[in-house]
């Protein structure tokens, strides 16, 4: 995968967690627990979308992880 495919398939991820977790907590006093196991599972396959980005950008560029999260924030 090039850079742009996983950018893409980041935000497919953060999209399906998304509406996952508004399954979840449909409400800020309501939490619906048959919708956890497809949270994790989401939340999962997010957080291994943004592992397989973060070390394409770090061997591309040859960045270390600091320097990376200094450059991503302000």
């Amino acid at each position: 995968m090039d850079g742009k495919d996983l950018v893409a398939a980041v935000r497919e991820a953060a999209h399906r967690h998304n509406m996952t977790w508004e399954m979840l907590v449909p409400a800020a006093d309501r939490v619906d627990p048959t919708h956890e196991l497809a949270e994790e599972q989401a939340y999962a396959e997010m957080a291994a979308a943004k592992c397989a980005l973060h070390d394409h950008i770090v061997q591309t560029y040859g960045v270390t992880p600091r320097e990376l999260a200094a450059l991503a924030t302000p």
